[in-house]
C-alpha cells in the first residue's frame, strides 16, 4: 500500500522486505568448490611429502622417517575437516559460515609459514633435507586457489548471504560438524600409525638368519656394484670409495657378534641421466627389487632397490652421485676378515671401522 495515498486514521501496510534467496548465489557456490579443492590440494601435498620422506628410507638407519611424516600430517590434515565444514556452512550462511571461513584463510597462512620454517615444525630436529620444498609445494599448490576465494569473498553478494542468517534450524548439520570431525580424526590416527609402522619396518635392519656370515659378505657387495656398473653405459669410473662396518649392537644366541657393511662409490662426471636409466632397469630385473624411484625434498633423483641376498642398493644423484650398497647384519666369524680390493679406479679409498689383514 502506498503510505501518501492511505486515507487518515488508517496506519498504512508496512512495506514487504526483500526474502532471502533460497539457493547461494554464485558467487557462494565458487566459494565451495574451492574449498573444497584447496582440502584437496593438502590432501595431495601431504600424499607428496610422505613420497619424500620414503626417499630417505634405508635398511637398519633411523632416518626419523616416521617423526617427519607425522609432523606433516599434523601440520596438513586440519585443513580437510575445516574446508569441507566451511563448505558445508556456507551453503546456509549466516555466523557459522563466516567463521569456518574464516578459520579456513587462518589456518592455510599459519600452515605456510609453519611449512617454510622448518624449524617451527613439531618435531623440528628431524626435519631436514629440504624440508622447505614442502612449504614451497604447499604454496603452489594452495596459493591461487586462495588468492581467488579471497576475491570471490569479498563480493556483495556473497558478503550478502554470509551477513544473513538462515531461517532453517542447523540441527541437522551439527550432526553433520560432528560426523566430519569424527571421521577426520579417524582417519588422521590411522594415517598416523600407518605411517609409523612403514617406518619401523624401513629401519629394521634383521637379524642374522643364519645364510649369510661376514665372510664374504664385502665380496657380495662389490658383486652388486659390479653387476650395476656393467649395466651403465660408457661407464667412467668412480672418484671415492668408502666402506664402513658398524656394530648392529646386539650378539647372536651363539654369543658372536654381529656387523653391517655399507659401501658408498661417488661416480666420476659422466651423462647421469643415462645412468639412472640403466640403474632403474637393471635394479628392477633378475634378483633385484625396486623398492623406491622418485626424488626427494630437493629434487635429487633416488632410486633404492633390494637383491634376494639380503643387501640394499641405493643410487643418489645430484651435484655429486654416488652408488650404495650394504648389507643386512652378519656374524663375526673371523678376527680379521679379508679386505677387497675397490673397483672403477678411485682415487681416494677409505675402510672404517675394520681392521683388514693386507
Amino acid at each position: 500500500m502506498n503510505p501518501l495515498l492511505t486515507p487518515p486514521g488508517i496506519d498504512p501496510a508496512p512495506l514487504a522486505a526483500r526474502a532471502r534467496p533460497a539457493w547461494p548465489p554464485p558467487g557462494v557456490l565458487t566459494l565451495q568448490v574451492l574449498l573444497l579443492a584447496e582440502a584437496a590440494a593438502v590432501v595431495a601435498v601431504w600424499l607428496w611429502s610422505w613420497r619424500g620422506v620414503q626417499a630417505y628410507a634405508w635398511p637398519g638407519v633411523d632416518n626419523g622417517l616416521a617423526e617427519r611424516g607425522i609432523a606433516y600430517l599434523l601440520v596438513l590434515a586440519p585443513s580437510v575437516p575445516v574446508n569441507v565444514l566451511a563448505a558445508i556452512w556456507l551453503g546456509r550462511g549466516g555466523r557459522r559460515a563466516r567463521l569456518y571461513l574464516a578459520a579456513a584463510g587462518a589456518l592455510a597462512l599459519v600452515q605456510l609459514v609453519i611449512l617454510l620454517t622448518p624449524s617451527a615444525l613439531p618435531v623440528r630436529e628431524a626435519m631436514t633435507d629440504g624440508a622447505a620444498a614442502v612449504g614451497i609445494a604447499f604454496l603452489t599448490a594452495t596459493g591461487p586457489i586462495l588468492f581467488v576465494g579471497a576475491v570471490v569473498a569479498v563480493t556483495a553478494k556473497a558478503r550478502g548471504w554470509l551477513g544473513a542468517e538462515p531461517d532453517r534450524p542447523r540441527s541437522r548439520i551439527a550432526g553433520i560438524e560432528t560426523a566430519v570431525w569424527s571421521l577426520a580424526l579417524l582417519l588422521a590416527v590411522a594415517a598416523g600409525a600407518e605411517v609409523r609402522q612403514w617406518a619401523l619396518a624401513a629401519a629394521e635392519p634383521g637379524e642374522p638368519r643364519g645364510e649369510y656370515t661376514e665372510a664374504g659378505t664385502w665380496a657380495r657387495l662389490e658383486d652388486a656394484v659390479a653387476e650395476t656398473t656393467d649395466a651403465l653405459p660408457a661407464f667412467s669410473g668412480f672418484a671415492t670409495r668408502t666402506v664402513d662396518v658398524a656394530d648392529c649392537g646386539y650378539r647372536t644366541p651363539a654369543g658372536l657378534a654381529t656387523y653391517r657393511y655399507t659401501v658408498v662409490y661417488e661416480l666420476r662426471a659422466a651423462d647421469f641421466p643415462a645412468y639412472e636409466a640403466a640403474i632403474e632397469t637393471r635394479w628392477a630385473e633378475g634378483d633385484y627389487e625396486l623398492t623406491y624411484d622418485g626424488a626427494t625434498f630437493e629434487g635429487v633423483r633416488r632410486i633404492t632397490a633390494e637383491r634376494a641376498d639380503e643387501i640394499a642398493l641405493g643410487y643418489t644423484g645430484g651435484a655429486q652421485p654416488a652408488l650404495t650398497v650394504a648389507s643386512g647384519c652378519v656374524e663375526r666369524v673371523d678376527a680379521e676378515p679379508e679386505c677387497v680390493p675397490a673397483q672403477g679406479e678411485p682415487t681416494t679409498d677409505r675402510v672404517l671401522g675394520i681392521a683388514c689383514r693386507d
